[in-house]
């Protein structure tokens, strides 16, 4: 128990009881709102932003995840601010103003992305725009476009940072980031560093994941790009100013995978007659972009063909055309799904699937529980008893759950902070996934309530037989006693099924 609050199990559902309790005695309506505005994210879809610097291919990855061109590509004023992109039951956008009021604005699919209407509204005025679209990607995430980073405009970088970095009075607005980068820059690391959250027992980096973005382009966009490209990401993902700050490091084509996803039969019409260039010609057009367009090597407009650039690069141009003239693909339903597995889209969403989705409760609790501990620290003066009593529950619930110290266990482990043999180190990741029994325990989704709990009680022997250790690390111990706590949960609610069903 919790001050009369039980534990439930779910360290999500615990947060949201004390968000709750905070809703009925709310000093004031305006307290009251906040609280009902963290519970309503907290029983929503998780938030995942995607941030970078300048040019690094953000909304063109935003586009790619959901399917269809929304986000603006181009350095219009949309670009310039935060962009919440979110499952609607219709089609609406709308300006959170920085007053606290909304606004809805008219909007339209001009030039094959969402291009809105500001209605007088600067982006200074602006301190989000909402974007509601009926589309079954967004059902489960919500994504967010972000200004870039390092701009030449340090306004536009101040709402990101703002937006998406903790400090000691609000928790960030995202769950998790996407970080998109050319290559580890120093202001990349600084703003990994930034986004973790420190305030929460056990914070660990699980919640960002890195993208080496515009991966096609190494080696001026040649056939092996993206090969090249998984070697430098794999570099990465064991350097040490990034493994403590992300938990992988991939490489994607952002707009080689939106292209692949929209392409167009005429596109793909003016690729193949390309295709049909005498090859020495054609050779000489795809060693730059200014050979590609020059108008007397091809009887394709340039119009088109600038268009297939914008639309492909000279990668995806490549690439394409490799396919079409060996006969795999030559129309845009089959050219389409090449492009995409080749962009490194589908590696990005199974590690968004692996890294997130088993932990998007816990993740979007730790954004609550910050959220709360800061709104209860603005009513400390108007409700000091109040205010005293959820901020003891909320310490409570930190200090006895046992799925934020998974996070932190899962990620010393895949950042090498502490070693375990091969086999261990497998077994510790499949219990910290997040899945929950039996499959965490590397049992068939058909195990018994009974071969869950015996399962569990040997592994609880297992892992306090390591802990107790005298000579081990404080690390892998901490490590250990985790693994200890997660077994003895599963074995409590596996007996608990089991007797229920006697």
């Amino acid at each position: 128990m919790m001050n009369g609050t039980p534990l439930t199990g779910s360290v999500a559902d615990d947060v949201m009881a004390v968000a709750n309790k905070l809703i009925s005695k709310a000093p004031n309506d305006a307290i009251r709102n906040d609280a009902r505005v963290i519970a309503d994210r907290l029983s929503g879809p998780l938030r995942v932003a995607i941030a970078g610097r300048v040019k690094a291919g953000k909304s063109t990855l935003l586009n790619a995840l959901v399917g269809e061109r929304l986000a603006p590509t181009d350095a219009g004023e949309c670009t310039k601010v935060v962009s919440v992109y979110r499952r609607g039951a219709g089609y609406a956008v709308s300006a959170m103003l920085t007053d606290g009021s909304t606004r809805p604005l008219s909007f339209n699919r001009g030039g094959g992305s969402l291009s809105v209407e500001l209605g007088g509204l600067t982006e200074k005025d602006i301190q989000a725009l909402d974007v509601s679209w009926p589309t079954s990607t967004l059902e489960t995430i919500t994504l967010i476009d972000t200004p870039g980073l390092a701009s030449i405009n340090d306004e536009n970088s101040r709402r990101t940072r703002e937006f998406l970095e903790h400090d000691g009075d609000k928790p960030s607005d995202a769950d998790a980031v996407v970080y998109l980068m050319r290559h580890a820059h120093r202001s990349d690391v600084a703003f990994l560093d930034a986004f973790m959250d420190r305030s929460v027992t056990a914070a660990s980096p699980v919640n960002a994941v890195a993208v080496l973005s515009r991966a096609d382009e190494i080696g001026a966009g040649r056939l092996d790009a993206m090969e090249s490209s998984a070697r430098i990401a794999s570099r990465y993902e064991v350097d040490p100013q990034l493994k403590g700050l992300c938990a992988a490091v991939v490489p994607l084509a952002g707009l080689l995978a939106e292209t692949g996803l929209t392409i167009r039969e005429d596109e793909v019409a003016s690729l193949r007659m390309l295709a049909t260039t005498d090859p020495a010609v054609l050779e000489q057009m795809l060693l730059s972009a200014d050979q590609f367009c020059d108008v007397a090597n091809s009887e394709l407009t340039v119009e088109w063909r600038r268009d297939l650039l914008d639309r492909l690069g000279m990668f995806g141009v490549r690439l394409a055309l490799a396919e079409i003239q060996s006969g795999r693909a030559t129309t845009a339903a089959a050219l389409g799904p090449i492009l995409v597995a080749r962009s490194g889209l589908n590696g990005l969403r199974e590690l968004l699937v692996r890294h997130f989705a088993p932990r998007a409760r816990v993740l979007q609790a730790r954004t609550a529980l910050v959220g709360l501990r800061s709104l209860l620290r603005s009513i400390t003066e108007v409700a000091p008893e109040l205010a005293s009593e959820l901020d003891r529950e909320l310490e409570r619930l930190e200090a006895s759950t046992v799925q934020f110290a998974q996070v932190r266990a899962a990620h010393l482990i895949s950042s090498g902070a502490v070693t375990f043999s091969q086999q261990d180190a497998s077994d510790l990741t499949t219990l910290f996934s997040g899945v929950g029994p039996p499959q965490s325990l590397r049992l068939g989704s058909s195990a018994s309530s009974a071969e869950i709990a015996e399962t569990a009680l040997r592994e609880v022997t297992r892992w306090r037989t390591r802990a107790s250790d005298p000579l081990a690390h404080p690390t892998l111990v901490e490590v250990c006693e985790v693994a200890v706590r997660t077994c003895e949960s599963a074995y409590a609610m596996a007996s608990a099924t089991a007797t229920a069903n006697r």
